[in-house]
């Protein structure tokens, strides 16, 4: 009896695993249904992942180049108030050194706002630069005349020239206006026309 319980026992498998027990069929029938669901579920997430990156993307580029646009905003009025600054103070040694060419020569007023306004190209016409002449007084200054870039020539006014407006004590002020056009479709439809950016500077003639 002893030998036969021995016999009976070693006829089973002492190192086979589950899997091992399970039929070959079975098996294959498993490893089927995992390779379709591995397939579904990567090609069903990649998907949705494309679908949500088409509609997020748009907004992303567009808040990018929003502040893009911002920050180029903001940078040319920072530049072009500079500029300003800049011509005024050299106007207050040469308050007569004028110039009406498309690129006005450095040693300007106006070539100093051009080559000071940073990324703006700043016309030089009446439009845009404005240089004018006061007599300071008890109250309000009382404007005495401008340069005109379009008669290229000082023009007087209230009955002053040039000889008796620009002297030494006058107040000379430089002024700007330039428009900065966005980039970002969004903001063109918001600002047409762009913005209207102005500077101005105030400074007391010295010769």
């Amino acid at each position: 009896m002893k030998s036969t319980k021995n016999s009976q026992s070693n006829d089973l498998p002492q190192n086979d695993s589950l899997c091992d027990l399970v039929s070959p069929r079975w098996t294959r029938a498993v490893e089927r249904c995992i390779r379709r669901f591995s397939h579904y579920f990567w090609h069903s997430s990649r998907g949705s992942a494309v679908v949500e990156f088409a509609l997020v993307f748009p907004i992303l580029l567009s808040l990018v180049f929003g502040i893009v646009d911002f920050g180029m905003l903001l940078t040319t009025d920072i530049a072009t108030t500079n500029s300003v600054r800049s011509a005024a103070r050299w106007a207050t040694t040469h308050p007569t050194n004028w110039s009406n060419a498309t690129s006005a020569p450095s040693n300007t007023i106006e070539g100093i706002i051009q080559n000071s306004g940073g990324l703006a190209k700043i016309p030089n016409d009446d439009n845009h630069i404005t240089i004018s002449y006061l007599i300071p007084g008890s109250g309000t200054a009382t404007t005495c005349g401008q340069y005109s870039a379009a008669q290229n020539a000082f023009v007087g006014a209230n009955g002053y020239t040039q000889s008796t407006c620009v002297v030494a004590g006058s107040l000379i002020q430089v002024a700007v206006t330039y428009t900065y056009s966005f980039a970002t479709p969004v903001f063109i439809g918001l600002f047409p026309q762009g913005i209207t950016l102005t500077a101005s500077s105030t400074m007391l003639e010295e010769i």
